[in-house]
């Protein structure tokens, strides 16, 4: 209680006079008494206290890792450590836990735990001040034509309205791909999304009873289709408008499900932008102070999409592809510019404007070369995937949009003790790009690093160890056992004649396509080949495939970039509200009442509109559109090394990297190998072993593959955790699915 009463009345009390200065004076009102403010104190003071820190942080976070690092002291580490153990404690029973929501840490819960007393408090806040009303009326003799049980009704669907200040604030912040919160947090963007499905099903809930309440109410007073139809008339709530909006949330809820997200993608895709869109417009013009609570969170995502819209007119294609011998694995490659100075380790998104051009998919760099090239593998799974791989193999010429997370995640694997990492499948290029960072910081020497790493990786095709790195091929079979590689095959067949079948399948269905079996792939973008163009790919200028390039020129272009998406909300908000000052200031000249309740929904649906598009569109023309004209025009955009051509064929994707041999994996050239194990890891086993071998109090625990490998290894961290005196098995879940 004291909280709301702090936020609402006590910055008044105790700044009551900088309070008031606060606000815009519209200009042709200014000398009027009192003087019109298209925004006022109230507002002023929720952009200062809910914009302002977030635009600061991201700015800080920018300039912050540009910071050099330094060497945090013994204690500060170990108290780091034991706080993360604490908070990434699995509360039991692990396996519904696990089953059910992705496990309940000791972090989880103290975070819901305070969600759910701010709306306790806030909800309780309401009631009181019901009572307390009632009182007073009843002491002044006032009655009112409803029932006190009828009203209290009206009122708690009203303050369950209120919650959404909170529900909806909190909803919005974990999206963007790109924000600082990831490492503010710790929180990977796997947890950030756990942790928007939680507080969607909260709001959701929150949202449906705040409506019910108000169906029930107007039902019992017998005036249901009267408010329920009611567009301003009545009231400066616009009650259908709150119906349409929550109509949009229950079918964004619903298709948000489990169900529907892995079964009917396409579905859940295009409903959850859909009806976002309509859930926060007619929310906006249900309650016209809406934008308090949808604005922050927006804001930061739109940071992500002015920067993702600079990939619309960067168009590159594939350098180099290939599709696996069961036709279940697509492996391309994208060269990189020189100019983008090393790209993400981790994540990128991918968008095929010949499938689709709106669908932006995320995908893991499972490699990334010297020369920046990046090589992603995409699993066949659904109609996207199908019409992807039905191109590759026309060798239609594809073009790309990449688009790269400014924020990458935080590289905790450089900071543990010791490291084990889990592999399984397709999804194991999310953990080889972490072996590949690990072997290359080794290499060069670097201080940070686990002092051992144990790989263990189980696939059902022998042919997908393969593509495991050369450099971490040499690391595993090194005399130092710094790196422990185990590999478990899981088909069916006996191992050998899996792989002899697999060899001779890749080769003919490699060379069908005009490439020979087992041929290194050649580059895309030879020096005499003719540069490639695609004339309906970008919606602006750019018809040239080019390498791909850089999202941001720098820390500087992504500080500015940010700078005017803030600046850009709050002139689009100032700019709807200058219209609100237009008309006070008409009325109050001619001595009447501005008539508020036809003219409220239209200003929030103005501020809505006015408020997106000048956010986006201002830093999109300042940082991107005039930046891309430039060095579309210049040299450096448009010299031959830059430019790309079709790639040539359709190739063997195992023949970018190891060998199978037997029962090994080699290096061609080399008689030294990884054997091959059949059946499945005994993944406690593993873990056991690590501790035992090492001695390590710290384990990082890596794991990316199918969920029941994924749930089996996080039941076995979670298992071995609750040993007193034990070392701590810290999970970290590196692939999933939406």
């Amino acid at each position: 209680m004291w909280c709301q009463y702090f936020w609402y009345e006590g910055f008044e009390k105790i700044y009551g006079a900088s309070m008031a200065r606060l606000g815009l004076v519209y200009t042709y009102g200014a000398g009027l008494d009192p003087p019109v403010k298209s925004l006022d104190m109230y507002d002023s003071f929720y952009i200062l206290f809910l914009w302002v820190p977030l635009g600061g942080g991201a700015l800080f976070m920018i300039l912050a890792q540009r910071l050099p690092n330094q060497a945090k002291p013994g204690w500060m580490r170990r108290t780091q450590a034991l706080g993360r153990r604490v908070m990434q404690y699995q509360l039991p029973p692990h396996g519904f836990w696990i089953k059910q929501t992705g496990g309940m840490s000791v972090l989880d819960v103290l975070m819901l735990v305070i969600v759910l007393l701010l709306n306790l408090m806030w909800f309780c806040v309401g009631m009181k001040n019901f009572n307390d009303e009632h009182a007073a009326m009843r002491l002044a003799g006032i009655r009112t034509v409803e029932e006190v049980w009828q009203l209290r009704l009206e009122w708690a669907g009203l303050y369950f309205g209120v919650l959404l200040f909170i529900d909806v604030w909190l909803l919005l912040l974990p999206i963007p791909q790109s924000s600082f919160l990831q490492d503010l947090s710790g929180m990977d963007y796997h947890q950030m999304i756990r942790w928007h499905r939680w507080m969607g099903h909260i709001t959701m809930i929150v949202t449906t009873i705040h409506g019910l309440l108000y169906f029930i109410f107007w039902g019992i007073t017998h005036q249901f289709w009267t408010m329920f139809t009611d567009w301003s008339k009545d009231s400066s709530i616009n009650y259908l408008a709150g119906s349409i909006s929550w109509f949009f949330g229950l079918a964004l809820w619903l298709t948000s499900m489990e169900w529907c997200r892995r079964g009917f993608w396409e579905v859940y895709y295009r409903f959850h932008i859909v009806c976002f869109f309509g859930f926060m417009f007619f929310a906006y013009v249900h309650y016209s102070g809406s934008w308090i609570y949808f604005s922050p969170g927006l804001l930061l995502w739109f940071i992500d999409l002015v920067l993702r819209a600079g990939s619309y007119p960067n168009t590159t294609t594939v350098a180099n592809c290939g599709v696996s011998a069961s036709e279940e694995v697509v492996t391309l490659q994208i060269q990189a510019s020189k100019r983008a100075h090393g790209c993400p380790l981790h994540d990128i998104y991918l968008l095929f404007p010949t499938i689709s051009r709106w669908q932006w998919h995320p995908f893991t760099i499972s490699h990334q070369s010297p020369d920046g090239v990046l090589t992603v593998r995409i699993k066949r799974f659904g109609g996207w995937t199908e019409s992807l791989l039905n191109k590759l193999k026309n060798r239609e010429p594809l073009p790309i949009r990449a688009s790269c997370p400014q924020y990458n995640a935080p590289h905790r694997w450089r900071q543990d003790e010791v490291a084990v990492v889990l592999a399984g499948g397709i999804a194991s290029t999310a953990v080889l790009s972490v072996l590949s960072d690990l072997v290359a910081r080794r290499a060069q020497g670097k201080a940070t690093g686990p002092r051992r790493v144990f790989f263990v990786w189980a696939a059902r095709h022998a042919v997908e160890f393969c593509v495991l790195d050369l450099s971490v091929a040499a690391a595993s079979m090194s005399s130092d056992g710094w790196l422990s590689t185990s590999l478990f095959y899981t088909g069916k067949e006996p191992l050998l004649a899996a792989n002899q079948h697999e060899k001779l399948d890749s080769l003919e269905k490699v060379s069908s396509h005009g490439s020979e079996s087992g041929s290194e792939p050649r580059a895309g973008g030879a020096a005499k080949a003719k540069p490639l163009t695609f004339p309906r790919a970008s919606p602006f200028w750019w018809n040239r495939a080019r390498r791909m390039q850089p999202q941001t020129t720098g820390p500087w272009h992504l500080a500015i970039v940010t700078g005017l998406v803030f600046f850009g909300g709050f002139v689009g908000q100032a700019l709807s509200y200058s219209w609100y000052g237009e008309w006070q200031t008409h009325y109050q000249s001619l001595g009447e009442a501005l008539p508020y309740n036809p003219f409220f929904w239209k200003q929030a649906a103005v501020n809505c509109i006015v408020f997106c598009v000048i956010a986006l569109g201002f830093p999109f023309l300042v940082a991107v559109f005039l930046p891309n004209l430039y060095w579309r025009d210049t040299r450096a955009g448009s010299t031959g090394e830059e430019q790309m051509a079709a790639f040539d064929g359709v190739w063997d994707p195992s023949s970018m990297g190891c060998e199978l041999q037997g029962q090994e994996v080699v290096i061609p050239g080399s008689e030294a190998g990884i054997p091959i194990a059949s059946g499945r890891p005994d993944i406690v086993a593993v873990l056991q072993g690590a501790a035992k071998e090492t001695g390590a109090r710290h384990i990082g625990v890596y794991v990316a593959g199918p969920e029941p490998m994924s749930r089996d290894a996080q039941i076995a961290t979670c298992q071995l955790n609750s040993t007193k005196g034990g070392a701590f098995f810290d999970f970290h879940k590196m692939a999933g699915m939406l």
